[in-house]
């Protein structure tokens, strides 16, 4: 629905009914009705709103009943690593896939035995859980080794230095949930 979009939107910009109408130069009544579906904005009112806001214009006219997002295990984007030993595979689209947006990632990972993830602590402004489906692995969260086996997982918040170490001589297997998205 248009109004809602629009009011979600001025929500998160922080601005109040009274901020958007005098940026476009209508009354609080008004968007407070556009935002209620009392009333349609004009296409030019719309691209009034949209400036006003930092959108563009085509965010108020998408589809928000859009087919979902179908991946199938064959068509899963990959991505190994330089001097690395484990392999990705997107679960869900990456933030560079069409014009999805997605909030969220969801990466199959593998890490070969006897092996690390890289040499040193990874950081990113992002909450990762990982979740091991098979296999032992080591979690190094700074220097605290926490040892997951199949079916544990651990919840590692921003900006928290980490890696992960096989120890087995099998290929350790698992999920990993990063939000907000970041690949």
């Amino acid at each position: 629905m248009l109004g809602k979009k629009i009011r979600e939107i001025r929500h998160k910009k922080g601005m109040t009914l009274n901020e958007l109408a005098e940026d476009i130069n209508v009354t609080a009544s008004y968007i407070s009705q556009v935002e209620r579906n009392i009333i349609e904005p004009s296409l030019s009112s719309l691209r009034k709103i949209a400036v006003a806001l930092g959108v563009p214009i085509y965010t108020f006219l998408s589809d928000d009943t859009a087919d979902p997002v179908l991946i199938k295990a064959s068509e899963r984007k990959k991505l190994d690593l330089p001097e690395s030993s484990i392999t990705y595979e997107f679960v869900t689209p990456m933030v560079s896939d069409h014009n999805i947006k997605p909030k969220m990632e969801i990466i199959f990972f593998q890490l070969a035995p006897k092996s690390w993830t890289s040499h040193e602590n990874i950081t990113h402004e992002a909450d990762e859980c990982i979740f091991v489906i098979e296999g032992e692995l080591e979690i190094y969260l700074e220097d605290k080794k926490h040892v997951l086996e199949a079916g544990d997982s651990i919840y590692i918040k921003e900006n928290i230095g980490h890696r992960f170490y096989n120890p087995t001589d099998k290929v350790v297997k698992g999920l990993t949930h990063i939000t907000p998205a970041i690949y």
